[in-house]
C-alpha cells in the first residue's frame, strides 16, 4: 500500500487527486485566456490622457493589424497585414511567436494531463500516470516562459515608447497597454501555477513509490517470526 507519512491511503489519493484534477481546470482557463487575448487582438490601444489628440475614436492595435472605432457615426474600420513577410518590428515578431508558441504547448499539456490523472482510468499504472504528469508540467512550465518572455519585450517596448512620447510632449496618438496584453498575463500565471501543482503531485507520487519497498520488506519480517515462535513449542507428557 502506498502512502505518505501521517495520512492514510485514501486521504493520500484524495488529496493527490484534487490537486491534479485543479491543476487541469487552472491549465484549461490558462488556454481560454489565451483565446479570448487572440480573438480580441488589442494588445495596445489609445491612451486616454493629454497627449491623444483624437477623443472621438478608439485605435486599438494588435498583432496582426489595427483597427479604429469611430464613436461618432458608430463605424469600426480595420487595417490588416497584406502579407507576414514583410518587415515587422522585433517585439511585434517576438510577441506573435510567443502567442504560437504557449497556444501549442498548452493544448499538448492539457492533452498529456488528462490521461495521467488519478481519477481517470485510461493508464492503468501509478507510475505511468506520474510520468504523464511530470511531462505535462514540463510542458505548462515552458508555455509560461515562452509567453512572459514576449509579454516582457512587448511590454518594454510599449512602456518606453509610450515614455518618450510624454516626455516630449508630442501630441497625437499615445498607445497604452490593452485588454489581450492583460489577458494573455494571466494566462501566463495561470499555466505557470498549473506547473507547479502538476510537478507536486508528481512528487506526492515519487514519495509513494519509495516508501512501498520499506512496507514491503516489513511484512515478510513478520511473517518469518510466526514459524520460529511455533518451532519453540513443547510438548511434555
Amino acid at each position: 500500500m502506498m502512502m505518505l507519512p501521517g495520512k492514510t491511503w485514501p486521504e493520500d489519493r484524495m488529496s493527490r487527486g484534487q490537486t491534479e484534477v485543479l491543476g487541469l481546470l487552472i491549465a484549461l482557463t490558462s488556454l481560454l485566456l489565451l483565446i479570448a487575448a487572440a480573438g480580441k487582438d488589442c494588445w495596445r490601444q489609445g491612451a486616454k490622457d493629454q497627449l491623444t489628440s483624437v477623443g472621438l475614436s478608439f485605435r486599438c492595435r494588435g498583432l496582426w493589424g489595427e483597427c479604429v472605432h469611430d464613436s461618432l457615426v458608430g463605424l469600426r474600420t480595420c487595417d490588416v497585414s497584406v502579407s507576414y513577410m514583410e518587415n515587422l518590428p522585433a517585439d511585434l515578431l517576438a510577441m506573435r511567436v510567443a502567442l504560437v508558441g504557449m497556444c501549442v504547448l498548452s493544448v499538448l499539456s492539457i492533452l498529456i494531463m488528462i490521461p495521467g490523472l488519478r481519477c481517470t482510468t485510461l493508464i492503468p499504472s501509478g507510475l505511468a500516470q506520474g510520468r504523464l504528469l511530470q511531462v505535462s508540467g514540463a510542458l505548462c512550465l515552458c508555455g509560461g516562459v515562452c509567453g512572459a518572455a514576449g509579454l516582457l519585450w512587448y511590454g518594454v517596448d510599449t512602456y518606453t515608447t509610450y515614455r518618450l512620447e510624454a516626455t516630449l510632449g508630442m501630441p497625437g496618438i499615445t498607445f497604452e497597454f490593452g485588454l489581450s496584453y492583460w489577458l494573455m498575463l494571466g494566462s501566463v500565471l495561470c499555466s505557470l501555477t498549473s506547473a507547479v501543482l502538476a510537478v507536486s503531485s508528481v512528487s506526492r507520487i515519487s514519495d509513494a513509490i519509495r516508501m512501498q519497498p520499506k512496507s514491503a520488506h516489513s511484512q515478510p519480517a513478520q511473517t518469518d517470526m510466526l514459524p520460529q515462535s511455533t518451532s519453540n513449542d513443547k510438548t511434555y507428557i
